[in-house]
């Protein structure tokens, strides 16, 4: 099991691809939803992933620190897009995630 836990990124993308796509077939949101999906499921998202041990030892630190922060940021893109969101606007903010998730406007 350690092998996979530093070598290989989990399947939560396409779990919660499926399960958004399960629970948002005739909402008012399922072109969201579809877009938001098949994001999840993509081969550049594939790329993004962050391995379990990144995570693990992110939780391992929270878990066990005498005073936990209140956020920790982790995993591909985490910072940058904290940085963004800081010095943009909700509008233009919103626009990039759009763009990168798919999403119609």
């Amino acid at each position: 099991m350690r092998v996979a836990l530093e070598s290989a990124p989990t399947e939560w993308g396409s779990i919660a691809a499926d399960q958004l796509e399960k629970s948002s077939t005739d909402g008012a949101h399922s072109r969201q939803a579809d877009a938001v999906a098949s994001s999840l499921r993509s081969e550049a998202a594939a790329k993004r992933d962050s391995l379990p041990k990144v995570i693990s030892e992110t939780i391992g630190k929270a878990v066990t620190a005498r005073r936990p922060t209140t956020r920790y940021a982790t995993g591909f893109g985490a910072r940058p897009l904290i940085a963004l969101r800081r010095i943009v606007s909700d509008r233009a903010f919103d626009t990039v995630i759009s763009r990168t998730t798919g999403l119609p406007t």
